[in-house]
This record gives C-alpha cells, sequence and structure tokens, in this order.
C-alpha cells in the first residue's frame, strides 16, 4: 500500500479575514430574506426590513457620486479576487524524506544552534528565507570562522529537499582568550 504525499503546507490566503466577514455579511443579509420572505407569506407578523430600503432607492437618480461610488466598490472587489485566487504564501520547507516539512523560523534556529556549535563562535543570530539562510556571528578579533560556520550550517541543513544559500557575517569583537 502506497500513500500520496501531504500537499504544501501553506499559510492562509492574504484575504482570509475579509473572506469571514463577508460570509458573515452574506448569511446575516440571507437571514433577513427569509424573515422578511416569511412576513410577506404571512407566516409571521411584523413589518419588512428590506423592502423599505429597496424602495428607498427607487427614485435615485444616476449622479457622479453614485458613479464613483460604483466604481471604488467594482474595483474592491475585483482587488479581492485578484488577491484571493493569487498564490499563498508557502511557510514550510519540504525535508529529503516524503511529507515532512520544516518551518522557516525552524531553518533559521537550526543555523544558528550550528553556528554557535562551531569553536570560537561566541554568539550567532540568523534569518531564513525560502531559498537563503543568513547567519550573523560574533567572535574574538583574529579569528576567521566564516567558513567553518558556513559548513556547519550547510551539514545541519542537508536534509532539506533542495539545499538553500548560506550567507554568513561575522561581527569581531575584542576580548581576550
Amino acid at each position: 500500500m502506497s500513500f500520496a504525499p501531504a500537499p504544501a503546507a501553506t499559510r492562509a490566503g492574504r484575504v482570509g479575514w475579509i473572506g469571514v466577514v463577508l460570509s458573515l455579511l452574506v448569511v446575516a443579509l440571507g437571514v433577513l430574506m427569509i424573515r422578511d420572505a416569511l412576513i410577506i407569506g404571512g407566516q409571521i407578523d411584523g413589518d419588512t426590513w428590506l423592502v423599505p430600503v429597496v424602495d428607498g432607492t427607487d427614485g435615485l437618480k444616476p449622479s457622479a457620486a453614485s458613479t464613483a461610488v460604483g466604481v471604488v466598490v467594482a474595483l474592491l472587489g475585483l482587488w479581492l479576487v485578484v488577491v484571493a485566487l493569487g498564490r499563498r504564501v508557502r511557510t514550510r520547507l519540504p525535508l529529503d524524506v516524503p511529507g515532512v516539512t520544516i518551518g522557516i523560523a525552524d531553518l533559521a534556529r537550526l543555523a544558528s544552534s550550528a553556528a554557535t556549535d562551531v569553536p570560537y563562535v561566541l554568539s550567532a543570530h540568523s534569518s531564513a528565507r525560502r531559498k537563503s539562510v543568513s547567519v550573523t556571528v560574533t567572535a574574538l578579533e583574529g579569528d576567521d570562522v566564516e567558513a567553518d560556520v558556513r559548513t556547519a550550517v550547510q551539514e545541519r541543513l542537508a536534509r532539506l529537499a533542495t539545499p538553500v544559500t548560506v550567507h554568513v557575517a561575522t561581527r569581531h569583537v575584542e576580548g581576550l582568550r
């Protein structure tokens, strides 16, 4: 029996919260329409709420203001559709084992851990992107640790499915050995 690998992990789209708000508005509008339909059908007693709103727009004449509002609403809707259908942000990187991923922040932590294990490195700070890792190490003056740090980080990150570029910067400080 074989299993298909999991799809690539992605973060929610950039307009995820707008989708929730718009869905709540549509549900509320649906509830109001059902309420008004029950009132018009004589199932329940009360005054309709949507009919007076629609009747209030009956005498509205075309104007520059209504045209501008319509254009803005149309452009906003078009922008929401383009962003919603656009690419999602991938927040995880695949490892050489199928279905196993690592977060980009965890990638930076691994790089920092590998750099601090190198002799003569006092401290390390890393930042990561999908294709590269930048490591800034602090060492004493005269200690050349860039090549060792680059090698250590590349070895620690060797399990990635696609290797990342490792950038190393060294800050030298004065001190005693």
